[in-house]
């Protein structure tokens, strides 16, 4: 096999991702990292739609409580489970994040992705700061 076949058979042994500006200005490059990387994959059009607009909102949350000088990476995992795509966003936040998951924002990444997840881990010392991903899963369509 060679390497561009072996980069469109299996999208994620690149394992794309993407770190930038915890800012709303970021928010159409990480739409549009989403869109490129997520056409690479088994996914209908409306799916491909959803995993844009969920990987937008799960950003837009985090966003609202990184710190305001951290990065937002967002990386694209295909290993864990090959029937779904993963997203996972991650940044630095200015403490722990209480979105309650009866939020309209977390009512809406529930109807867009098959799975949604929000991970905090509090700093382990007084000048560390809180970390928070959110990882979104998206089934792809089974081979016809």
């Amino acid at each position: 096999m060679t390497t561009p076949e072996r980069a469109i058979g299996s999208p994620a042994a690149a394992s794309p991702s993407l770190s930038v500006s915890a800012t709303p200005d970021q928010l159409p490059v990480l739409r549009s990292l989403a869109r490129t990387v997520a056409a690479h994959y088994a996914l209908s059009l409306d799916g491909l739609s959803d995993l844009v607009l969920a990987v937008d909102e799960a950003a837009t949350i985090l966003i609202g409580h990184a710190l305001s000088s951290s990065a937002l990476t967002c990386a694209f995992d295909e290993d864990t489970d090959p029937a779904a795509v993963r997203v996972m966003l991650a940044t630095s936040t200015t403490g722990q994040i209480t979105t309650s998951t009866s939020s309209f924002g977390w009512h809406v990444l529930e109807i867009l992705v098959d799975g949604v997840v929000l991970e905090q881990v509090p700093p382990a010392s007084p000048e560390q700061n809180w970390a928070a991903t959110i990882t979104l899963a998206k089934g792809l369509q089974a081979p016809t």
